[in-house]
């Protein structure tokens, strides 16, 4: 398929690129998957199991994998736009409780969605031990390397090319395919690209990281405390439709979700910042932004 968009391409990356830095982010992750399994091999169960028990070896490798695969992407994109920045802005109340309000509406919508499929036992054992991980190393990940992390690749670098060399209802949903297509899981790539599309549109409109790494907290720190509250046993999971205990009451609560979902969604988009041209590039900075160099 031939890549069409706004005209020549003026921003790193393309589609074909954005493929690539997710190519390499799974490559990475493969690569050090089988490193382990191989220490593992070679001198279980001493080192491999001591070391992946270790929350912190967990953090540390997640951590190192990002940092590298964003100073990859900040050197590609800077060799096309040396004066790329990472832009941050503050967000106002009213903005951050509409966000909230929004971010915990789709996450109860899309947790129904996902029981659709059937999950396998082993896929069951993981998402298990990581929620019934109280640890502070583990948290940290989810909370504070993963929204900083993840964004900075898919919004910042990914998504910010995409919007320069494409229209935005392109970049947005190649951008959220790309964030789906990450977490390398069915049920994953369904809240993924849920909540990817939002941050995409999010970030369209703002030209900041701040908003969408605050919504990418407020998904990951509701599904720690979803993890305490719905997984007190760690041999078992519970969906939300199991813990509400009725079908007509969980049907009713999923309308109600929606149409709070529906007006709080309004009301944001109407605070956003009105675009009379979507292939505009990024919007210029303000008093209330800070571009940093990363």
């Amino acid at each position: 398929m031939q890549e069409s968009g706004i005209g020549h391409f003026s921003a790193y990356p393309t589609l074909k690129q954005s493929w690539g830095l997710l190519g390499i982010l799974i490559l990475i992750t493969i690569v050090i998957s089988a490193l382990f399994i191989v220490l593992s091999m070679a001198f279980a169960p001493l080192t491999y199991t001591s070391m992946m028990k270790s929350s912190w070896v967990n953090l540390g490798l997640y951590s190192s994998l990002f940092i590298l695969i964003i100073l990859l992407g900040f050197r590609l994109k800077r060799r096309i736009e040396p004066s790329y920045r990472v832009t941050w802005k503050s967000i106002n109340l009213p903005d951050a409780g509409l966000i909230l309000v929004i971010t915990l509406g789709l996450y109860f919508l899309i947790d129904p969605l996902t029981d659709l499929l059937p999950m396998p036992e082993f896929f069951k054992r993981l998402i298990l031990e990581l929620l019934s991980d109280r640890s502070i190393a583990t948290v940290l990940m989810l909370v504070v390397a993963a929204p900083i992390g993840e964004e900075l690749l898919f919004r910042g670098i990914i998504l910010d090319g995409l919007l320069k060399n494409y229209p935005p209802k392109k970049a947005i949903f190649w951008s959220a395919l790309f964030f789906g297509a990450a977490h390398l899981n069915p049920w994953q790539f369904i809240a993924g690209f849920i909540l990817g599309f939002f941050m995409g549109w999010i970030y369209h409109t703002t030209r900041s990281l701040t908003t969408t790494v605050f919504i990418h907290f407020i998904a990951n720190g509701s599904g720690v405390l979803l993890g305490v509250l719905l997984v007190p046993n760690p041999q078992a999971m519970t969906t939300t439709r199991q813990m509400v205990g009725n079908d007509l009451l969980y049907l009713l609560l999923l309308i109600i979700d929606g149409i709070i979902l529906y007006g709080a969604f309004k009301l944001l988009s109407r605070r956003m910042p009105h675009k009379t041209d979507e292939n505009l590039p990024a919007l210029s900075t303000s008093e209330n932004e800070t571009a940093t160099l990363i």
